[in-house]
């Protein structure tokens, strides 16, 4: 039976049918092999190519999510708009970030891990190690002490640390994920961190693979290989447009819109999708343009209404104010205009610079918005000068009068500028709408005036507008028309006031003080022309014409009564002083040792020329003395700067000896300071016999004043000899 069996088997085999079969079989098994081994090649592939993109589509969320909760970190993407790497100069996730976000590193990952459907970590990189650590997983677990790295891809480890994002296997307590890592680095590149999403477990994961290996064992081959040929080949054809057409939908989204939408040529449906994006971007370039015109409109409305340096409002915005004011007048709205005008500010600018000037504008501009209440104006019209309009609530004049009050008070505190603290005044002007006028222009006259008024009175006060200011003004106008004729005309005088040594009783010499005499004012004292003069520059000519004259009067006196003439400020600045001083000398013959200059503390302040004008005129041999001393606000770095040979003590200190200790102690020091010095000391302004006695006890070594006499015209002067000391005359 067996052998029968194996007779019939020979034969089977050595048949053509048999062969058939075979290669049937055959080639059935070897194209069921090819398949099976393409279709797996294909998917796994595939499968992984899925695992990567979905691991870049988690880290893509993971970033947008730090950047949400994590302000200060920069995303940093590719030419494609992929996301490479988060750049940030603050640390992630440690203690300071949760205090400046209030989100914990395990609720930041928690989001990403409701987003993403996965787990996620953050890591931040020990340098010492050269490792990364655990910080804080979505799950809310405590930090594994295992570390982690990839088995299939050298990126996450070795030397070369990663700089993007990558994707593959690794490691995560305990247990095998497929993750996206992306990288978080420093500003300039230092490796910070990572944070890491996973899309999913390597178990769960490679169950698709076996079941695609059972399942192929179970297929039509060639159905399955023809199948999957056909769709490959098809489905590359008809979907290679979409990721580019969605890749350029978010970069819209983005507003980056400088790429023209690709594939606007095919006749299909992605060439319908691809202008219908084309016609999306352009809508938002125009609503860009669009915006960059609004703003760019409001950029330009505020420039042309507001002060360039203060940020305050400009005259055009004043204008504009008033006139919107004005308007509401009938409905009772009534306001109240202020003009301010720094005192010294010209000072200040001139010595320290034009930049330590502009801070204090700034400083000042500060100072009046904090004062203003809501509806108020505060304008910057040019160099120092503000103006204010101020909505009144109820009561005008209690209201303009409490504001003014508080910036004079304000304006006059203390400004450091590079170190030293400088002090400037105010003067401030008012006019009320609609009493005072119904007009802006009117209304800014009658301040200026009422300003005009403040700055006569000594600065540093408030006027408020009357009528009649005008006519002050117009007085003021013509005085100054006369002023600038007088020198012409020859309408100037000197006259001259002795100043005594104190321990001999002697004259030492007179002071020149320029008069003028008026053809029908009379005798106008100083105090009224000399200010008109220093401002409209008239003190120039007329400071050389008193040293000429002067110069020339005191020649035939005795030889060792010296001479005292006064210098202004706006003189010393003049670069021509010098050469004036020389021409007066070498014109009269005087000897420059019996010229006394006298200059106040105001003109410490005028500049590094006016000081190096001083130290040229004492080389000369002309002795320097310094007036009014105690009532500026200039060093006393200057008593050592520049060669004073006398200091002269005001007379606001002087006439208060008798009844003030206070003034006899500053008396006091200033004798004893000079004396330290080697400097003489004059006392101007003594009046009575006691002032002189307290003078002499305090070491004062000379007087001057109306005890010994007043300035009078060089006729009447007595300039015998003197041999022995003279009674003084009081007058």
């Amino acid at each position: 039976m067996v052998r029968a069996g194996l007779a019939q088997a020979a034969d089977w085999h050595r048949s053509l049918l048999s062969k058939i079969i075979l290669a049937f079989l055959g080639v059935a098994l070897l194209s069921y092999g090819l398949g099976a081994l393409v279709g797996w090649s294909m998917f796994v592939d595939s499968a992984k190519a899925q695992w990567h993109n979905q691991a870049r589509i988690n880290t893509q969320i993971a970033s947008s999510t730090l950047r949400n909760v994590y302000t200060y970190v920069v995303i940093e993407t590719d030419t494609g708009g992929q996301v490479q790497r988060l750049v940030t100069a603050q640390p992630v996730g440690d203690d300071d970030s949760i205090l400046f976000t209030g989100f914990t590193p395990t609720d930041v990952l928690a989001l990403v891990a409701a987003q993403t459907k996965n787990e996620a970590w953050l890591f931040r990189f020990d340098k010492l190690t050269d490792r990364f650590v655990e910080v804080a997983a979505s799950s809310g677990t405590a930090p594994s002490e295992t570390t982690w790295e990839d088995q299939d891809r050298d990126p996450f480890f070795g030397d070369a640390l990663p700089d993007t994002v990558l994707s593959g296997f690794a490691t995560l307590a305990g247990q095998r994920h497929f993750v996206g890592m992306l990288p978080i680095v420093s500003p300039d590149d230092q490796m910070l961190g990572a944070v890491v999403v996973s899309i999913g477990k390597a178990t769960v994961l490679n169950q698709a693979k076996e079941e695609l290996l059972r399942n192929a064992l179970a297929m039509v081959f060639t159905v399955l290989l023809l199948t999957g040929l056909f769709v490959t080949v098809f489905a590359r054809r008809l979907f290679q447009p979409v990721p580019t057409l969605v890749q350029a939908t978010l970069q819209i989204a983005g507003e980056v819109t400088d790429t023209v939408t690709p594939f606007q040529n095919r006749n299909d449906e992605i060439g319908d999708m691809a202008r219908a994006i084309e016609a999306l971007r352009e809508a938002v370039v125009e609503r860009a343009r669009l915006r960059e015109i609004r703003d760019m409109a409001v950029k330009l409305e505020h420039m042309a209404h507001h002060d360039a340096l203060t940020g305050l409002g400009n005259r055009a915005l004043l204008m504009k104010t008033l006139g919107e004011s004005l308007e509401d007048i009938e409905q009772g709205g009534a306001f109240n205009v202020l003009m301010l005008d720094l005192d010294r500010f010209k000072v200040i600018n001139d010595t320290l610079g034009h930049g330590c000037g502009d801070q204090l504008l700034v400083t000042i501009a500060r100072r009046i918005s904090d004062l203003l209440g809501e509806g108020d104006l505060a304008a910057r019209l040019g160099g120092d000068e503000f103006a204010i309009v101020q909505r009144v609530r109820s009561d005008g004049m209690r209201e303009a009068r409490e504001l003014a009050s508080r910036l004079l008070q304000v304006i006059s505190s203390g400004v450091t500028l590079e170190g030293q603290e400088v002090v400037v005044g105010t003067s401030i002007g008012i006019s009320r709408a609609p009493s005072d006028g119904l007009s802006a222009s009117h209304l800014l006259q009658n301040a200026d005036l009422a300003l005009y008024r403040a700055k006569a009175a000594g600065r540093g006060t408030l006027v408020v507008f009357e009528q009649g200011m005008d006519m002050v003004v117009q007085d003021q106008h013509a005085l100054e028309i006369d002023l600038r004729l007088a020198l012409q005309r020859g309408e100037f005088e000197l006259h001259y006031q002795p100043f005594i040594n104190i321990s001999t009783g002697l004259v030492c010499g007179f002071e020149a003080l320029v008069r003028w005499r008026h053809p029908h004012q009379g005798l106008i004292p100083p105090d009224r022309f000399i200010p008109l003069a220093e401002e409209t520059g008239i003190i120039v000519p007329l400071g050389a014409w008193v040293l000429q004259r002067a110069s020339a009067d005191a020649v035939s006196w005795p030889a060792d009564m010296r001479l005292a003439v006064n210098l202004s400020p706006v003189q010393l600045r003049n670069c021509d002083i010098v050469d004036t001083i020389d021409r007066a000398l070498k014109a009269s013959g005087l000897p420059a040792a019996r010229l006394e200059l006298e200059v106040t503390e105001t003109a410490m302040l005028a500049g590094a020329e006016s000081r190096r004008a001083l130290e040229q005129v004492n080389a000369m041999g002309i002795a320097v003395v310094l007036d009014d001393f105690g009532t500026g606000y200039a060093s006393l770095s200057y008593l050592a700067d520049i060669p004073f040979s006398k200091i002269k003590i005001d007379r606001t200190f002087v006439s208060d000896l008798p009844t003030h200790s206070t003034s006899r102690a500053i008396v006091a020091a200033i004798t004893n300071l000079a004396r330290e010095l080697g400097m003489e000391v004059t006392a101007e302004g003594v009046e009575t016999k006691e002032q002189l006695v307290i003078l002499m006890a305090a070491g004062c070594t000379h007087a001057q004043g109306y005890y010994f006499a007043r300035p009078r015209p060089l006729a009447e002067l007595e300039l015998q000899a003197q041999t022995k000391r003279p009674r003084a005359t009081q007058m």
